[in-house]
């Protein structure tokens, strides 16, 4: 697979007690062709949840990040040490399964259930309880804002 990989839809996965959760079967081959099942997980800088990387799409995003100009502007160091410092690079074992460190599964409150969401260029990992409540709060902020979507910077063109 060449260029950037899209990631969509939803997975329900259990992350056992020592962190272990095994990818989504229809993700496997893709992941496999297109960065050796590689990935770069790190803390969300918005939710508490893991943004999850293939590597291909975590060295575009490294150097974004490294363009920054974090020597003069605070908040540009604040984004770099949080996805960066946080990150790990990790390969899966022969069936398929990650081991998540315990800062990010504490970090993301990950153990037992959880939901892998596809997110254009990389996943979501939610514990099921975040992501039931972050999606309340979705529900609210469309139904705000659902009128308005036209005058939105960045929705204003969108045809769904």
């Amino acid at each position: 697979m060449a260029g950037t990989m899209l990631l969509s839809g939803s997975s329900e996965l259990s992350v056992d007690e020592k962190g272990r959760f095994a990818m989504p079967a229809r993700c496997r081959q893709p992941l496999s062709e297109h960065c050796g099942g590689v990935l770069v997980f790190t803390r969300s800088l918005t939710d508490r949840c893991l943004w999850i990387y293939p590597q291909k799409e975590w060295e575009e995003t490294v150097s974004a990040l490294g363009a920054l100009p974090s020597v003069t502007d605070a908040l540009c160091r604040t984004v770099q040490r949080v996805v960066l410092g946080s990150a790990v690079s990790l390969k899966p074992d022969s069936q398929w399964r990650y081991v998540l460190p315990p800062e990010l599964r504490e970090a993301a409150g990950l153990k037992g259930r959880a939901m892998l969401i596809g997110f254009n260029r990389k996943f979501e990992l939610w514990s099921c309880e975040e992501l039931e409540a972050q999606r309340r709060r979705d529900e609210e902020l469309l139904k705000r804002s659902l009128g308005s979507f036209g005058d939105h910077q960045g929705l204003g063109d969108l045809r769904l």
